[in-house]
């Protein structure tokens, strides 16, 4: 074939790809057409900040909503057994709850909190155990560190029969109290009155969410906190694991809860407002127009059991995107 000849054959491939391509677009239905997304995300495994666990290696899992999903973070080093659970964002720092899961025995966990920076995911503090002597109804030992709180009296850690008030810059314990009947803490949030509510995880069945003043909180003495402590009930949702409050629109402000297995997570707020979120999704934080969550999807005692999607273990998201995108189908 002549130099010439050819050039022409490839002169004419191009022209009819350019008319397929053209022909195409032309005849598209635009009903069927893909629909354009807007959003910060997604992003790819090598934005996520921190170092990634050995274990653990791209790509990040494609989700629903991850056009909202606008920047991710490894936790910094801590018990290969490590579990997060609760979530605190103020500023340029982020405190996460979690326990090391026990080896030995049910029962065993131990509570651990992190403290981090999020413009690098550096570790600015970390403390495990935290226990405490004055603790009521022994043992004195914090396990499994579900929830996690930040008000003008310091950081506030519970797990399933206690809640904890720490210091948040030495994260030394100052108070405990004792969780009663069918108050549990497996996470926590504050409302914009002040008053702590305390919510419990059952993966099959609605938990109760009380609601707890700051003056019955702090009553000379008050080692308990019982159902008829409590200023309000709320019913939570079945498979709660994590809580915040917050008018991510429309208003009125008010309790969203995150649901999670390790493959798939939703945002909550009743039947009609469940939106696609993070796998594992559990403590959850807003500020402004940006809302985290940490997920304990990663974390090794999960991950190693096979066939979980990888995720950041710290995840940021833009509200409106994300509220107005992809309803959630996890779970019931």
């Amino acid at each position: 074939m002549s130099a010439r000849t050819g050039l022409g054959a490839l002169v004419t491939a191009l022209l009819l790809g350019l008319a397929a391509c053209s022909g195409g677009a032309e005849s598209a239905d635009p009903d069927t057409a893909p629909p354009t997304r807007t959003g910060c995300g997604p992003i790819m495994f090598d934005d996520v900040l921190g170092d990634p666990p050995s274990y653990l290696d791209g790509p990040l899992a494609r989700l629903p909503n991850d056009h909202a999903l606008c920047a991710g973070l490894w936790l910094p080093p801590a018990d290969p057994e490590f579990v997060p659970q609760g979530l605190v964002v103020r500023g340029h720092s982020a405190w996460v709850s979690g326990y090391d899961k026990g080896r030995t025995a049910v029962g065993s966990d131990t509570c651990r909190v992190l403290r981090l920076d999020l413009r690098s995911g550096e570790e600015i503090a970390q403390v495990s155990p935290i226990r405490a002597d004055l603790a009521p109804r022994r043992p004195a030992n914090c396990r499994h560190a579900g929830g996690l709180s930040l008000d003008e009296h310091g950081l506030w850690v519970s797990q399933f029969t206690k809640v904890w008030l720490l210091d948040p810059e030495s994260l030394v314990v100052r108070r405990v109290w004792h969780l009663l009947d069918r108050v549990r803490g497996s996470f926590l949030v504050h409302d914009d009155r002040g008053r702590l509510g305390v919510g419990g995880f059952h993966g099959d069945h609605r938990w109760p969410l009380h609601w707890f003043a700051t003056d019955v909180l702090f009553e000379a003495g008050r080692l308990d906190l019982g159902p008829e402590d409590a200023a309000d009930v709320q019913p939570g949702p079945p498979a709660g694991q994590g809580a915040l409050w917050g008018d991510l629109g429309p208003g009125p402000a008010q309790v969203w809860f995150t649901r999670s297995n390790t493959y798939c997570g939703e945002l909550w707020a009743g039947a009609r407002r469940r939106v696609a979120f993070l796998p594992g999704a559990e403590g959850v934080a807003l500020l402004g127009d940006r809302l985290w969550v940490v997920s304990e999807t990663p974390s090794a005692p999960y991950f190693l059991q096979g066939g979980r999607p990888v995720v950041p273990a710290l995840a940021r998201y833009d509200v409106s995107e994300l509220v107005g995108g992809e309803r959630s189908d996890c779970g019931a």
